[in-house]
């Protein structure tokens, strides 16, 4: 009996033993796993802290952070924040949570710093577009950014943007006789307008033609690309869908690899037919003349986007692969009609806002197109009134209004407004260009709310510092298709002078700022138009 209570006491020792031995190792474990999943965190929040030593920033939430701080709607906030300038009036560390910072510039100083530092794009916003448009120039990086900037710069000559023009007025044609059966009528155009402008980029891209404007969304390669769109916006409004598995389990995420698939299968059937018909064509000389590439003519006498991204060839006599031909022509069709859309849609606002600077554009576009039919390469650089027109439009409409970077490298800047000494900003930080700050600053443009296009005459722009007006961007990483976006922009707001007059009444309500990666408006925007006085021009 006493040696089967020895081994019972024996065996309940030696379970305990075993016990407090799991025990331990559990706790050790979670131990580890929490702090494996609190780490980054913990690392994030003082990162985070250290800006605040850099930056001051306003009073935030333990929680929220600035995030309701700014105000509920995109509206809201882009007025806050406006209004905070005064206050922090080049550098602002802005908490999005308890553990997370984005450093906002949004002055002239730190903005030449951070344009000209090379540092990339910020990985988090652009993390939710880099599936449809891959590596291509808005999102590439390092070497090969340099290489693919260099290779897609002769799409962009004066010589292949010229034959565009002739595009540029049949898809706007199109969209003002739509717009004859509205007369007097509230007419909401941002729809129209990014229709139009998508159907111009398909045909300068890849002389694809749709009919979008007439088919809208039954054509499905229309529908994918609106819904992959749609798809990228609703990232940006729920919180959980900034979890990848999140977004890719819920019905809009499968939406979004659906399209996704379309629009790839799509481009990839355009390139593949468009490299066939190249290698069926002839030319005569050498490829290159004079240190100049010879691009080949598809029976046509102009080149689209396509034929350059085929053909152009690097030093060591390397092309672009398909994949990368692809993602060039996603990011040139997505970059292109939603920015430029939305430069076309406000202008049309402020033209109807603004009667007798609407008259005065008018005046100037009938003396300088006169009874032609269209508008032609010839006319646009005399069309100056009009240019300061939609220059002052895109100061406080900026199409993109805010540029995210990461540094890779510590950034200096030097600016008296903020310190008397360097203030040196550490690499791995995500900081913010806020280009609709710095175009609305009180301390960078005299009576920054008012409409004036006399800003942008050649006396005032000569004495202006560039870094002070950026809808293009600046430095090394610019918009390559800002000559492309402002020929558009030019032809489509001549064409609809000649035949409407714009006006805003009682029942065209004043549109609400909505800005994620492009400049839109929460409702719409919505004018009225009604045929145009003093004017012989028939459409």
């Amino acid at each position: 009996m006493q040696d089967l209570k020895s081994l019972m006491v024996s065996m309940g020792q030696g379970w305990m033993s075993s016990f407090l031995a799991i025990h331990i190792v559990l706790t050790v474990a979670s131990v580890y796993i929490l702090w494996k999943i609190t780490a980054p965190f913990i690392e994030s929040y003082h990162k985070a802290a250290d800006m605040d030593l850099i930056a001051k920033c306003p009073n935030r939430h333990w929680f929220y952070g600035h995030i309701r701080a700014f105000g509920k709607t995109s509206h809201e906030r882009l007025m806050c924040a406006v209004r905070f300038t005064s206050s922090f009036p080049t550098l602002l560390n802005y908490w999005a949570g308890p553990c997370q910072s984005t450093m906002f510039m949004f002055h002239k100083d730190p903005a030449v710093a951070l344009l000209n530092s090379g540092a990339p794009k910020d990985n988090f916003a652009y993390s939710f577009i880099r599936p449809w448009l891959g590596d291509g120039l808005l999102t590439s990086k390092g070497k090969k950014w340099q290489r693919n900037r260099h290779l897609l710069t002769p799409a962009f000559h004066f010589s292949v943007l010229k034959p565009y023009v002739t595009v540029y007025n049949d898809s706007c044609r199109i969209m003002l006789d739509k717009w004859e059966n509205s007369c007097g009528k509230p007419l909401e155009i941002t729809d129209d307008v990014s229709l139009m402008t998508l159907d111009s980029m398909l045909q300068c891209a890849m002389s694809a033609k749709t009919e979008c404007q007439t088919m809208r969304e039954t054509h499905p390669y229309i529908r994918a690309i609106r819904q992959i769109s749609a798809c990228v916006q609703k990232r940006f409004v729920n919180p959980l869908f900034i979890l990848d598995w999140f977004y890719y389990l819920s019905p809009t995420g499968r939406k979004f690899k659906k399209a996704l698939k379309e629009v790839h299968a799509e481009a990839e059937k355009i390139i593949k037919g468009r490299k066939r018909v190249l290698e069926e064509t002839e030319i005569s000389g050498s490829e290159r003349e004079n240190g100049e590439q010879i691009f080949k003519y598809r029976g046509k006498n102009s080149l689209d986007f396509l034929d350059i991204l085929l053909q152009t060839r690097d030093e060591d006599g390397k092309g672009l692969s398909d994949r990368e031909i692809r993602d060039e022509v996603d990011t040139f069709l997505f970059e292109g009609h939603d920015t430029t859309s939305s430069g076309i849609a406000w202008s049309l606002y402020n033209l109807a806002k603004y009667p007798a600077l609407q008259e005065k554009c008018r005046s100037e576009v009938l003396s300088v197109v006169g009874t032609k039919e269209d508008v032609v390469w010839e006319d646009l650089a005399k069309l100056t009134y009009l240019t300061m027109f939609i220059k002052e439009d895109m100061r406080l409409y900026p199409p993109v209004p805010m540029i995210g970077r990461r540094l890779e490298n510590s950034l200096p800047i030097r600016s008296k407004l903020h310190s008397p000494q360097e203030t040196k900003i550490p690499s791995g930080v995500n900081v913010a260009l806020s280009i609709f700050m710095l175009h609305r600053h009180q301390q960078v443009w005299e009576n920054p709310m008012e409409f004036n296009p006399e800003r942008f005459t050649k006396e005032n722009c000569a004495k202006r510092n560039p870094y002070e007006y950026l809808p293009f961007s600046a430095g090394p990483r610019n918009c390559i298709g800002q000559n492309f976006a402002m020929n558009e922009m030019k032809v489509v707001l001549a064409r609809t002078l000649r035949r409407f007059e714009l006006y805003l009444d009682g029942e065209t309500p004043e549109p609400r700022l909505n800005a994620r990666f492009v400049m839109h408006s929460q409702d719409g925007i919505k004018i009225k138009v009604r045929p145009a006085k003093d004017t012989c021009i028939k459409e």
